[in-house]
């Protein structure tokens, strides 16, 4: 592999309540189950009161480095403060997960990251929750997908890839999930944007024996999220 395709640099947007946040970390789990050098940015400017501030140290622990906006509280929008290390974030070595807020201006924090456009493997994905409103059914999504891709548009502001994560909270069934994916499935085939994973909670390890549904690896997630509202 070349020098400049050492890392991967993977973004997680979403509309409200998808899952994007526990899509992220979860996926940093992964990376650092493997012994990757991972770090995990929170970069929600949206919703910062939903963040990963009250976990940092869990997550820490199991060997994911963090950067988050620590020292100043607010709600909604009222919290929105942009760090030096959040901004430089790229000019960290390693794998890298950014979390980012939901609709258009949640992908267009990333225009004030440095360097972004000279990232060789950036993936952008989007996480999808059939069971929300703003994604309920083809049309919607399709829509969203436009919405969500920000207002400032840039050529390398595209989206990579699908994470289906249709859920009910602790309601879900495995049928929730796999028709879902159903549904996104339609989209993936109209748009060529693939679906890379399906999201799960731990308790569905049984319902997929194999680790994947329809030829697409499942995501278990331990969910870390419920703790992170402050």
């Amino acid at each position: 592999m070349s020098e400049e395709l050492k890392r991967t640099v993977e973004v997680f947007t979403g509309a409200y309540a998808s899952g994007k946040s526990e899509s992220a970390l979860n996926r940093a789990l992964q990376y650092a189950r493997r012994g990757k050098d991972i770090t995990l940015v929170d970069l929600d400017t949206v919703e910062p009161a939903y963040c990963l501030r009250p976990i940092v140290e869990d997550l820490k622990e199991k060997g994911i480095s963090i950067i988050a906006q620590t020292d100043y509280f607010g709600l909604g929008e009222a919290g929105s403060y942009v760090t030096a290390e959040q901004i430089n974030c790229l000019s960290k070595n390693g794998d890298m997960i950014i979390d980012v807020g939901y609709g258009a201006s949640g992908l267009d924090i990333l225009d004030i990251l440095n360097n972004i456009e000279e990232e060789k493997d950036l993936r952008i994905y989007l996480v999808v929750n059939t069971s929300k409103f703003e994604t309920r059914d083809k049309a919607s999504i399709l829509e969203y997908i436009d919405f969500s891709s920000g207002l400032n548009k840039r050529p390398w502001k595209k989206f990579s890839g699908f994470i289906s994560n249709t859920h009910l909270s602790d309601e879900t069934t495995k049928e929730d999930i796999i028709r879902g994916y159903d549904k996104l499935k339609e989209v993936s085939e109209e748009t060529g944007i693939p679906i890379v994973a399906i999201g799960a909670d731990e308790k569905f390890l049984n319902e997929f024996p194999d680790g994947e549904y329809d030829g697409v690896p499942v995501w278990f997630y331990t969910r870390y999220m419920p703790k992170a509202l402050w």
